[in-house]
């Protein structure tokens, strides 16, 4: 059926609603918490490493043996040894550590308060999920390279145990991403602008 008359759209009509959800939120302070996070997560394993190294001494003199005997020559204890003695050095090497945590922090966490996640959980999952992978990941290569009988060996255990440390680690990392960047109050607080 034909229509008569002006049938271009009311500028109104065009307009969105006043009550829909904005598509571009922007969230406050995420870059702040995952430069602060890089360093958290830094700090956080040198001192989980130094409390580990303090820990094995301490034992080793309690039981009259050095601290050759519980690190370990070659194998297993090898990699355990070098672990917790990489993770005690971290802050050494921040000038890498500090922004690859940053960065791994910002692409992964940053994005859950622009999905809606506000629930605890899924930070401190992911925060030790990537801090395991990061310094498990790097324990465990470096520690192959050392000339070893049993370097596969070594390997394994340097990885096993710096997933470990940075598991805790990167429960520290989450908890501090949370206390800034707040997302369950940033989220409400979008929902009550909108509406």
């Amino acid at each position: 059926m034909a229509e008569f008359g002006d049938t271009a759209p009311s500028p109104a009509s065009t307009t969105q609603a006043g009550y829909a959800v904005p598509t571009k939120t922007k969230f406050k302070r995420i870059g702040l918490a995952s430069f602060l996070c890089g360093i958290g997560a830094c700090f956080s394993v040198a001192l989980i490493g130094v409390i580990l190294l303090f820990l094995a001494f301490q034992i080793a003199d309690l039981f009259g043996n050095s601290a050759e005997v519980i690190f370990g020559e070659s194998g297993l204890r090898q990699g355990i040894g070098m672990a917790v003695l990489m993770a005690a050095m971290n802050w050494y090497f921040g000038y890498f550590t500090v922004p690859a945590a940053a960065i791994v922090l910002a692409l992964s966490l940053g994005r859950f308060p622009r999905r809606g996640i506000t629930r605890p959980l899924p930070y401190y999952r992911w925060g030790a999920i990537w801090g395991a992978v990061l310094v498990g990941g790097t324990t465990g290569i470096a520690s192959y390279f050392i000339p070893s009988e049993a370097k596969e060996a070594a390997a394994l255990s340097a990885f096993l145990t710096g997933a470990a440390i940075g598991a805790v680690a990167g429960l520290i990392c989450g908890a501090i991403f949370r206390g800034i960047v707040r997302p369950a109050e940033q989220v409400r607080q979008i929902q009550v602008d909108v509406f």
